[in-house]
């Protein structure tokens, strides 16, 4: 191809397998790879976190030393203040939007986050990467048949 060289034609259905199989792996990949988030206290005693949150999606909050005050900032502008907490925490998104998360450590303090996404944006690619996959193996499949046969004829 690129020398002149001769390549023959991609098939349909192998660009389709390679697709699907490639969404199904980097899904895979992204959602493994997202680990919780350690966060030590800074100068000013505040942490500030923000993520763009879908309604139902979770934000949890693990305060492993110290104690924290949460307060949330949502889409609308409206604050949320939690009472201090010492241990677990989860605010779960009435609507969608970039949330804010103000944390506010009351002594050293030192806390991990994390985000639970809802089930929409966990299992819809793979449904999708799915479907990619399996329409491209049975048109794989069924026109397998219709291949020439190859063969060397000797004299």
């Amino acid at each position: 191809m690129g020398a002149s060289g001769e390549a023959p034609p991609v098939r349909g259905q192998d660009v389709m397998i390679l697709v699907g199989a490639s969404i199904i792996l980097v899904m895979f990949i992204i959602q493994t790879w997202s680990v919780p988030t350690t966060i030590n206290e800074g100068d000013d005693n505040e942490f500030v976190i923000k993520y763009d949150l879908s309604e139902g999606d979770t934000f949890s909050l693990e305060v492993l030393d110290g104690q924290v005050r949460p307060t949330v900032v949502l889409p609308s502008g409206e604050l949320e203040q939690y009472s201090d907490v010492d241990s677990n925490w989860e605010f779960t998104a009435q609507e969608s939007g970039v949330h804010s998360f103000i944390i506010l450590g009351n002594e050293d303090s030192s806390i991990e986050y994390s985000v639970t996404r809802g089930i929409i944006f966990d299992l819809l690619p793979y449904v999708i990467g799915t479907a990619i996959l399996a329409f491209g193996i049975w048109k794989k499949v069924a026109l397998a048949k219709d291949d020439p046969i190859e063969a060397v004829l000797e004299d």
